[in-house]
């Protein structure tokens, strides 16, 4: 499996490419806007990891304004090309498009009461332009999660994990030879684990699809985190796997239950 970092390395010619189109547009169509008071480079392009697949690539951005009547994104971009996607798209050249979204300045201070994911992706975007510093004291101010937050934040998901895993829970299951109920309270159990990971971390837990992928570079987390992590995903239903994954799972809520306490 290749690393993050590994990832980042490896693709920073191409997102290097990728910035340079964004930059271009962001002083061509965005810094002259008077009604846009910042921007904010997001997704695969701020995080690095950027690449152009089959299907080309979008460039994410956002761009800030007080009110959202303030600006036409298709005056400032043009047409949006690809309605059945819900943000601006326009292509930019060749297999390269950007989608923008608009953000409403009230907007920014509300971040920590969105989603989890929603804070994440706003945490590793990048600012474009922030002609009132508007962006700098967001990013400086609002994702700040300190020691206390991260281990109560942590408690949570371990709660959560000794809930679905705990004995009652398994032998009522497997007393009625449930097999997938027990693959699903399992399942549930293995989100709270990388989210605790997060938690504990202190980082915001970022949508599904990238839940157990940064877990390996963390710097807290068990020794045995990825043995751990392919006992957990392994998906063979039988009486057996999941018997040996209940062993696993007691191992882990020791390791959390030390960590939080």
């Amino acid at each position: 499996m290749k690393y993050f970092k590994d990832l980042v390395k490896e693709q920073e010619a191409e997102v290097s490419s990728l910035k340079k189109i964004i930059d271009s547009i962001n002083n061509e169509k965005i810094v002259p806007n008077k009604k846009i008071l910042g921007a904010l480079l997001t997704g695969s392009v701020a995080r690095g990891d950027a690449r152009k697949g089959p299907f080309g690539i979008m460039i994410d951005v956002s761009v800030v304004v007080k009110n959202k009547t303030d600006i036409s994104l298709e005056e400032v971009f043009g047409k949006d090309e690809e309605p059945h996607i819900p943000f601006h798209c326009v292509h930019v050249k060749d297999d390269i498009w950007i989608a923008v979204k608009i953000i409403e300045e009230k907007d920014l201070w509300k971040i920590r009461s969105e989603g989890e994911s929603t804070i994440f992706a706003m945490n590793e975007s990048i600012i474009l332009n922030d002609k009132k510093g508007i962006l700098k004291k967001w990013k400086d101010e609002y994702f700040v999660i300190t020691a206390e937050q991260a281990k109560e934040r942590a408690k949570n998901q371990y709660y959560r994990f000794c809930y679905v895993t705990g004995d009652y829970r398994f032998e009522k299951w497997s007393y009625r030879e449930a097999w997938v109920q027990c693959a699903q309270n399992f399942n549930e159990a293995n989100e709270c684990y990388c989210s605790f990971l997060y938690c504990i971390n202190s980082m915001f837990i970022p949508r599904k699809d990238w839940l157990t992928y940064l877990t390996y570079e963390m710097e807290i987390k068990p020794e045995k985190h990825e043995e751990y992590m392919n006992a957990m995903y392994s998906s063979v239903l039988s009486k057996e796997s999941l018997s040996g994954k209940f062993q696993v799972y007691e191992e882990i809520r020791s390791w959390m239950e030390a960590i939080i306490t």
